[in-house]
């Protein structure tokens, strides 16, 4: 059976992530695919021993958005 799509995302980061559900939210179809088999690209964490480890490293989101950083 062939399936039709909207949006094929590539990376479920967190644009991918986002888009997709911003997508999927207006009523379109999509497909998200990532080689990594877990969501949240770079800024994913795991608990260990009840502590949040990053993954990948540490990362820092910027951004010059007041409504999200009203500090800047």
């Amino acid at each position: 059976m062939k399936r039709h799509y909207d949006f094929l995302i590539v990376g479920a980061g967190i644009f991918g992530a986002v888009f997709a559900r911003e997508a999927t939210d207006a009523g379109r179809s999509c497909l998200v695919i990532d080689r990594r088999p877990h969501i949240a690209g770079n800024i994913y964490s795991e608990t260990v021993e009840g502590i949040e480890v990053h993954r990948y490293g540490a990362h820092i989101f910027h951004t010059s958005n007041s409504t999200i950083s009203p500090s800047i």
